[in-house]
């Protein structure tokens, strides 16, 4: 189990602009996919929390993350459970989280049953990472609803008003428009309807 404090500030972006980015900082990086399973209550009890729950399976590194809102509007608590590719297989076939781990123990110390959870939906990503600096990562994502594909920029920091300040000279440097980008899990909702 892993429990880290991620801060990251977000932006939607046109194809265009994508393409202009992918051109500049990715060159000659071939992107990776991830696919993201995310879960809530019928009642909707982790939405109203401002949570967001879901399995990723990615080539070596499949996850249950639980992403816990903190003070900070640009962070997040992030509580994840590292899996095996049999254990998110077989998660994602009988959609459910696993058992008896720190996710679900957390998810029940605040009323939550981890028996209510359904799958609410998946999305693909194809993402691309690179490090401006030490304090920096800038992530590329073109993400796949269903029919629906969309492009975002994601700058992970670790400080907020530095990474704050550093993302907003970005998209200005790069002729950017500001688009504030919703959480994925978020979007991926809203595609849905």
């Amino acid at each position: 189990m892993a429990k880290e404090i991620e801060i990251e500030f977000k932006n939607m972006l046109t194809k265009d602009e994508f393409q202009q980015l992918l051109t500049t900082y990715f060159p000659d990086t071939p992107a990776f996919s991830q696919t993201n399973c995310y879960f809530d209550t019928p009642d909707n009890t982790l939405k109203e929390k401002s949570m967001g729950l879901r399995l990723r399976k990615r080539q070596g590194k499949n996850e249950c993350t639980l992403k816990v809102p903190t003070s900070n509007t640009n962070a997040y608590q992030e509580i994840t459970d590292s899996l095996t590719e049999k254990e998110i297989n077989t998660l994602i076939k009988e959609e459910r989280v696993p058992l008896g781990r720190d996710v679900a123990n957390y998810l029940e110390s605040i009323g939550v049953a981890v028996t209510d959870l359904k799958k609410i939906g998946f999305l693909t990503t194809y993402r691309r990472e690179k490090k401006l600096n030490n304090e920096c990562l800038l992530v590329l994502d073109e993400s796949h609803f269903g029919k629906t594909v969309d492009y975002e920029l994601e700058m992970e920091v670790t400080e907020s008003k530095k990474g704050e300040l550093f993302f907003n000279d970005f998209l200005i440097k790069e002729n950017i428009k500001r688009h504030p980008a919703s959480k994925k899990i978020a979007r991926m909702i809203e595609y849905q309807s």
